[in-house]
C-alpha cells in the first residue's frame, strides 16, 4: 500500500512511457477526486482508496529504479497534479514538496518535453522552463495538464489556511492505493491483451443484492425482477420493465401505472399463469426471452429509442443512448434513506439516517443495517426503490445526444403512449429547456458532487405529493434549492436533505445572513455555487430569449473564477484589490473560455463575447450590458453590479429574514 509519504521517503519516481495515451481527466473529474478526498477528511475516514495501479521497474539515465505505469497513469498524475497545485500555493505541507524528486518531477512523461518543463518549473526547479501561455494553448497535451492545475490550484486557494495543511497533510499521509509490479520478464503484449479481455469484477451492487435477496425466503425470483428492472440505469425505466415482465398487459399501461409496483399488473395479469408466489427463474429467463421477440417493434416513433433492443433480451447488452448523472450504487443509497425517511415519518420511530457519509463507494457499509433487517423490510425497501427509479427517471435529467449532433446534454422527457402494429408503447420525446434541467444542473455542476444530496429530499417529495405537473416539480426542487443552499452551519448537507426528506424544515439563515458573505473580497475563493446560481437566476429573467445567444445557451461545468478587469492587465493599469477580487467583478469559466479573454483589456473581451455563438455567462453579460451603457468598468460598476446581482438573489429568496 502506497502513500505520498512512504514514496518520498523511499524515493520512488514514476514515468508514463510513450505509448500511453495522453492525459485526459476532465475538470469534472479533476474535481471530483480532490472533494472526496476532503469530504473523506473532514468525516475523520482513516484513509482515502484510490485504486490499484500496475507498474514495471525501469532503470533511468543513472541508474536509478523508476516505476514505468502500465495500468493507473490517469489517477497517478492528477494525485501529482493536487501536490504542484499545493506548491504552486505554497501550503506549508510536505506534499508541497512531492512532486519534484532530485532536481526533476517525480512524474516523468518519456518523450514529451514540454511537459517536463510544465511540471518542473511549476514545482520550483531551476533548470526547467515554463512554455508560456501560447504554447500550452496550442498544445492539447499541455492545455488539458494545465487547465487542471489552474481547477486545483483554484480548489486549494478556496480553502481556509488551516484546512489547506490539514487536507495537504491528510492527503499526503492517508490517500493509498495498490501498487502491483509485473515481473521483469512479463511480455508486456501479452498483458494487454490480457487486461483488455478480462471479464468484468463482480460490483458492489450485485453484492448487496445476493445479500439482501438471502433474507427473502417468499417471491425472491419476484423480488429479483424488479431489481433487475432498477438496476439498468443508461436504458429507461418503462423499457426495462417492460422487458422483465413482458407478459403484463402492456396495452393498458400507461406510464403512471409505473409509480409503484403493482401486482395486479406485472404478476397477476390475465395474460399470465404466475400468482403471488412469483417467478421461477426458468419462467423469468422465459419471459426476458419472448420481451426481446415480442419488442422488436418497439420505438418507431420515438427518436430516444430507435432500433433500440432488437434480437437481444440481455440488459447489459443494450445500446447506451441516455446516461444517468449518478450510478447506481447512489441511486440504492438514495433510495434507501427515502425509505428510512418514510420510516420514521409513518412509524414514528426516530428512525435515523445512513451512517456513512453518502458516497458510492460506501454502498455495503450504508447498507449493512438491512441485509440483516427481516424479510417485510428488505420487501419494502426494493419496493421503495422501483418508486424511486420511476421517479428518478421522469424528473431527474439525463445526458441525452441532441437530435443534431453527438454532443450530450442534460434534457428532460416527455412520457407519451404510441400504438404499432396492434401493439401500445410508452415512449419519449425531448422536452424544452425549462427551469428544472437549468436548476439541476447548478446542482449537478457545484456542491458536493459525489453525494447529490438533493436528490433525496426531491424524489422524496415526487412520491409523497404525488406530483404530476413540471410546475410542481420546480417550486419543490427550488425550495429544496433553497433550504440546502441556506443550511445553518449546525446543519451538514447531508443532515439537512435526511430532514426534507422527512418533511421536515430544516435550520437554515436568513437571506440577510448570507448576504454579508459577499461583501468580502474573497477572489478565486467564492463558492462556485452562488455563480451558478445566479445564472439560473438570470436565465429565468432573461428578457432576450429570442437571441440565438441565448438559445445556445446552457448551464454548464464550470471552474475557473475570471476577473473581468483582470489581474494583470495588458497596461499595466491596477485596480484596488478590494474591488478587484469582489464578487462584482468575477465571472465563473471553463478553463478554455478563462484562457480565451487572458488578461485582455475589459472592452476587448466585450469584442470577443459578443464574437461567441453563445453566451459564456449570463453575469457576464450582464456586466457588459453595463460597460456598454457607461462606457467603463471601474468601481462604480463594479459595485453597481454587485448590488443588482444580490438584489436579484434577494429576491429569487425572498429577502428571507
Amino acid at each position: 500500500m502506497l502513500t505520498l509519504s512512504y514514496i518520498q521517503t523511499n524515493e520512488y519516481q514514476f514515468s508514463i512511457p510513450s505509448y500511453q495515451r495522453p492525459y485526459v481527466w476532465p475538470d469534472e473529474a479533476v474535481l471530483k477526486l480532490f472533494k472526496d478526498i476532503n469530504d473523506a477528511r473532514v468525516a475523520k475516514e482513516p484513509n482515502y482508496f484510490i485504486g490499484t495501479v500496475l507498474t514495471s521497474i525501469e532503470q533511468d539515465e543513472d541508474g536509478n529504479g523508476i516505476y514505468e505505469l502500465i495500468d493507473g497513469q490517469q489517477r497517478t498524475t492528477t494525485l501529482m497534479l493536487i501536490a504542484l497545485a499545493f506548491k504552486m500555493v505554497k501550503v506549508d505541507s510536505a506534499i508541497a514538496d512531492t512532486a519534484a524528486f532530485k532536481k526533476q518531477p517525480r512524474l516523468q512523461f518519456t518523450i514529451r518535453d514540454q511537459v517536463q518543463h510544465l511540471l518542473g518549473s511549476l514545482a520550483g526547479l531551476d533548470e526547467y522552463v515554463f512554455p508560456g501561455l501560447e504554447a500550452i494553448g496550442e498544445n492539447p497535451y499541455l492545455k488539458r495538464i494545465y487547465a487542471a492545475l489552474q481547477v486545483l490550484e483554484q480548489q486549494v486557494k478556496a480553502l481556509k489556511y488551516e484546512d489547506r495543511i490539514l487536507l495537504g497533510d491528510y492527503i499526503f499521509n492517508h490517500v493509498q492505493w495498490v501498487n502491483n509490479i509485473v515481473p521483469q520478464q512479463m511480455d508486456l503484449n501479452r498483458l494487454f491483451a490480457t487486461m483488455n479481455t478480462a471479464g468484468v469484477q463482480l460490483e458492489q451492487a450485485d453484492i448487496l443484492k445476493s445479500k439482501l435477496l438471502k433474507q427473502i425466503s417468499n417471491d425472491k425470483p419476484l423480488f429479483d425482477a424488479m431489481w433487475l428492472a432498477c438496476e439498468h440505469m443508461e436504458n429507461y425505466f418503462e423499457r426495462n420493465v417492460r422487458k422483465v415482465f413482458p407478459n403484463a398487459p402492456w396495452n393498458d399501461i400507461k406510464a403512471e401505472h409505473l409509480a409503484f409496483f403493482d401486482e395486479k399488473l406485472f404478476v397477476k395479469n390475465s395474460g399470465s399463469t404466475v400468482h403471488k408466489k412469483g417467478l421461477t427463474i426458468m419462467q423469468l429467463a422465459e419471459q426476458l426471452k419472448a420481451g426481446a421477440e415480442s419488442s422488436s417493434d418497439e420505438g418507431k416513433d420515438n427518436k430516444l429509442d430507435n432500433e433500440q433492443d432488437a434480437g437481444s433480451y440481455d440488459l447489459e447488452a443494450e445500446t447506451v443512448y441516455c446516461r444517468p448523472i449518478i450510478s447506481f450504487p447512489l441511486l440504492l443509497i438514495h433510495a434507501y434513506r427515502i425509505y428510512l425517511a418514510n420510516r420514521a415519518v409513518e412509524l414514528g420511530d426516530g428512525t435515523d439516517d445512513v451512517i456513512p457519509r453518502v458516497h458510492a463507494d460506501k454502498l455495503l457499509e450504508t447498507f449493512e443495517p438491512l441485509t440483516k433487517a427481516s424479510e417485510e423490510e428488505v420487501k419494502e425497501f426494493i419496493k421503495t426503490l422501483w418508486q424511486v427509479r420511476y421517479q428518478f427517471d421522469r424528473w431527474v435529467v439525463k445526458w441525452v445526444e441532441r437530435d443534431d449532433s453527438d454532443d450530450e446534454q442534460l434534457r428532460l422527457t416527455y412520457l407519451t403512449r404510441s400504438e404499432s402494429s396492434g401493439k401500445w408503447y410508452i415512449n419519449r420525446t425531448q422536452k424544452e429547456l425549462n427551469e428544472l434541467v437549468m436548476l439541476q444542473s447548478v446542482r449537478n455542476f457545484t456542491g458536493e458532487r459525489s453525494a447529490q444530496y438533493w436528490i433525496t429530499p426531491f424524489i422524496a417529495g415526487l412520491i409523497k405529493e404525488n406530483i404530476t405537473e413540471d410546475a410542481q416539480a420546480i417550486a419543490l426542487l427550488e425550495k429544496v434549492d433553497n433550504d440546502l443552499s441556506l443550511a445553518a452551519e449546525s446543519e451538514t448537507q447531508k443532515t439537512a436533505s435526511f430532514k426534507q426528506a422527512k418533511q421536515q424544515q430544516p435550520e437554515v439563515n436568513s437571506w440577510q445572513t448570507n448576504a454579508d458573505y459577499f461583501t468580502e473580497a474573497r477572489g478565486t475563493s467564492f463558492e462556485h455555487y452562488w455563480f451558478q446560481k445566479l445564472e439560473y437566476i438570470l436565465w429565468k429573467q432573461e428578457a432576450d430569449r429570442h437571441l440565438e445567444q441565448f438559445k445556445n445557451y446552457r448551464i454548464t461545468a464550470k471552474n475557473s473564477v475570471e476577473h473581468v478587469y483582470p489581474q494583470h492587465g495588458e497596461y499595466q493599469n491596477v485596480l484596488e484589490r478590494d474591488f478587484l477580487d469582489a464578487f462584482g467583478n468575477l465571472v465563473l469559466l471553463s478553463p478554455g473560455e478563462n484562457s480565451s479573454y487572458s488578461n485582455q483589456a475589459v472592452k476587448k473581451k466585450l469584442v470577443d463575447f459578443e464574437a461567441k455563438p453563445q453566451y459564456d455567462s449570463l453575469k457576464l453579460k450582464a456586466m457588459f450590458k453595463l460597460l456598454k451603457e457607461q462606457n467603463e468598468w471601474q468601481e462604480t460598476q463594479i459595485r453597481q453590479h454587485q448590488k443588482e446581482m444580490l438584489s436579484a438573489l434577494a429576491a429569487h429568496y425572498g429577502d428571507k429574514e
